[in-house]
């Protein structure tokens, strides 16, 4: 019964050579996939995603190597290496969301480095299991300010991607954990004496390193495809020229302030602007001259309107507007503020010749009733457009009878 207790043990007893070996092989092909499908990300976190995968991987050659000739010194490096790929990893999340800071990114780096370099100065070779619960200290550490950058990526990050790589990150945070606090460890010494449970751990913690690695790495590919998407799908609501929103972005997002209008009984003001006399400014000077008095109005209406209006080209030199929560006397200030910015801003082309630029404004506000539609809105306030052309042009004209104030509480 003793022999066939021994042998039962000694089957579960992990070939860490394989095990780590196998980890190690995963790790470098993943940063070959890595490196492949993401080339086109390379300067938004991807370089220093394959890095991470790559150092991960060497880290586990180090290891597997370690388990079976005892050397302090390979452990020493693989638990380096570990930190420098999980630092690598971090600031691969920092660039995917666009932050550059050159003495945040150094301190990701050194802190953990130089902490497991003093560790393995003080403690080894004596004292290596009081250097493997202080460099677990380190790695749960370093993975919770990894989640602290998730955390505050989550926001503008769409798709699963972010799920995935939280999901792994988690999982290495819980699986470093128990290694604080672990009397076995794998080691040349790791044999059939350890208890059950210290040789199923083990087997565990194999298996989870495997699987976090490939994980975060199929997560890290699919953030960056699900941004990239985003993007196309905003660049398609976008008008070319301009870059305001186009007509069917402006449709989608005007039935919405609608609905939020006449939910809560706010004001909604609709704007149309017309360029004057944009068909001499073409016959004149060329459509490429055109082109540049489009934009420039474009950009004069984005800077000076609020972050919550609606700033749309609708077709050729006609653009709206929607304000919502604005009543007409505040519509028409700001449609008169308007009118004043882009007649004060005239084109200067490179010959030095000034091309002045004005525009006709239409308004029309209203509270919209439950269910509306966009098309009457924008009719009458191109219609009182209509009106200010024909009254001089570079002026506002407001659409009659487009608003009743509400009721105060409790009037007959």
């Amino acid at each position: 019964a003793a022999t066939h207790n021994l042998l039962h043990m000694q089957s579960l007893q992990p070939d860490l050579l394989t095990a780590f070996g196998m980890t190690a092989l995963a790790a470098f092909t993943v940063s070959w996939v890595m490196w492949m499908l993401g080339r086109q990300h390379w300067q938004q976190g991807m370089s220093q995603a394959v890095l991470s995968t790559s150092l991960f991987g060497l880290a586990y050659v180090f290891f597997a190597l370690q388990s079976k000739l005892g050397v302090v010194e390979l452990q020493a490096t693989s638990k380096t290496l570990i930190s420098a790929a999980m630092a690598a990893f971090t600031i691969a999340l920092q660039r995917f969301r666009q932050s550059t800071d050159i003495s945040r990114d150094s301190a990701t780096v050194l802190l953990p480095l130089l902490g497991s370099l003093m560790l393995a100065f003080m403690l080894l070779p004596k004292e290596l299991q009081a250097f493997n619960r202080m460099q677990t200290i380190v790695t749960v550490l370093q993975t919770g300010y990894t989640l602290s950058v998730l955390y505050r990526m989550r926001a503008n990050t769409p798709g699963t991607g972010w799920l995935l790589v939280t999901v792994a990150t988690c999982v290495q945070l819980l699986v470093s954990l128990p290694l604080a606090f672990a009397g076995h460890r794998p080691s040349p010494t790791f044999t059939a004496d350890a208890p059950i449970g210290s040789l199923l751990a083990t087997w565990t913690v194999c298996l989870m390193l495997f699987l976090k690695l490939v994980v975060t790495s199929i997560g890290f590919l699919v953030m960056q495809r699900d941004r990239q998407f985003a993007l196309e799908r905003h660049k398609a609501q976008l008008d070319p020229l301009t870059q305001l929103l186009n007509r069917t972005a402006l449709v989608r997002d005007m039935s919405k302030l609608m609905a939020a209008a006449a939910s809560n009984h706010k004001p909604l003001s609709v704007m149309v602007l017309y360029i004057d006399h944009f068909k001499r400014i073409n016959d004149q000077h060329g459509h490429l001259v055109g082109d540049q008095v489009i934009r420039q109005v474009a950009q004069t209406l984005q800077q000076q309107s609020r972050g919550k209006d609606i700033v749309s080209r609708y077709g050729g030199e006609e653009f709206v507007l929607v304000l919502p929560d604005t009543d007409p006397d505040e519509a028409q200030i700001a449609a008169q503020r308007f009118c004043r910015g882009i007649r004060n801003t005239p084109l200067i082309l490179e010959s030095g010749e000034k091309i002045n630029v004005t525009v006709s404004v239409g308004i029309y506000s209203t509270v919209p009733a439950p269910q509306s539609n966009w098309e009457p809105l924008v009719a009458a306030a191109d219609a009182a457009m209509y009106n200010a052309k024909r009254s001089g042009r570079d002026r506002v004209a407001v659409a009659a009878t487009s608003f009743k104030p509400t009721p105060a509480h409790g009037a007959i």
